[in-house]
């Protein structure tokens, strides 16, 4: 790893690093390895640190038979069992590094959130839910339910999001709350994403990955008219009945800051555009 130098601001002291790449100040100390001007890496982390902490990214494909949008490296829909005969091959386009940025930054946020002491506003919400939803008794685990107890208390963690968390309408990816943060504090579309995930990650919900619409111009299929996006995000949820030999999972897709919308309902704007999205596993 390359050393940086010892440079700090004038006004707060805080060390420094700059930017290979367009010469911007960062913080040294930063938790990200990405420039938060351009994007792309400073010099304090090296290629392969980056590569390690990249995850998968995959482009969104439409079902032939029966027109629903999956994952683009999906072999077999997820919703009709067709086999998909015509997969995309090859790498998977990039996201640009700014929308990049964001989705680790989320990530981080979701992953790293049990290392805080503000964790257990997260855990008493989870816990409340459990009690309210669940017989007595019954483990606070999402492996060790039925498919119709982890779609109940997912509901209701989702309900609560939706309804109960204050939506601000910031710039997308501009401020990426902690979730404890958001409990109080309201955010964006991924502010509240990273706390539904979070609330489904402490309850052992392993399957879960983000969707990401990244901003700009985007072609409405329905009115042949483009649309300017600012960005988007969704979280997207996978549940399986444990009791099942077979072993099948359902997906589930959230929409958090769309007050119309219940779980598996995508807002009207949104809807359309699902196949620009990118579809990313939070890592756990």
């Amino acid at each position: 790893m390359a050393q940086r130098a010892d440079i700090y601001c004038g006004g707060c002291g805080t060390a420094l690093q700059f930017c290979g790449a367009c010469g911007a100040p960062n913080l040294a100390d930063s938790d990200t390895p990405y420039c938060h001007v351009c994007g792309k890496l400073t010099k304090a982390y090296d290629v392969e640190q980056a590569e390690r902490i990249q995850p998968s990214v995959e482009k969104m494909q439409i079902c032939p038979l029966c027109q629903k949008v999956i994952g683009g490296s999906m072999e077999t829909c997820s919703y009709c069992g067709a086999k998909l005969t015509h997969r995309r091959e090859g790498p998977q386009a990039a996201l640009d590094p700014r929308t990049m940025k964001v989705v680790l930054t989320m990530i981080e946020k979701v992953t790293e959130a049990k290392n805080h002491a503000e964790y257990n506003v997260i855990d008493r919400l989870t816990a409340l839910m459990c009690d309210v939803a669940l017989p007595e008794g019954r483990p606070r685990d999402a492996q060790e339910w039925s498919f119709s107890d982890q779609l109940r208390i997912l509901t209701l963690i989702f309900e609560y999001v939706r309804d109960r968390v204050a939506y601000r309408g910031e710039a997308f990816g501009e401020h990426v709350r902690w979730s404890w943060e958001t409990v109080t504090a309201g955010g964006d579309c991924d502010c509240k994403v990273v706390l539904l995930a979070t609330m489904l990650a402490s309850l052992n919900f392993r399957r879960m990955r983000l969707l990401i619409l990244p901003g700009g111009l985007y072609l409405d299929s329905r009115t042949g008219t483009k649309k300017k996006i600012q960005g988007h995000v969704l979280l997207e949820v996978e549940l399986g009945d444990v009791s099942s030999v077979e072993n099948q999972f359902v997906v589930s897709r959230l929409d958090p800051s769309c007050q119309d919308c219940d779980v598996n309902e995508i807002s009207a704007t949104i809807a359309p555009l699902l196949p620009n999205f990118y579809r990313i596993p939070i890592i756990s």
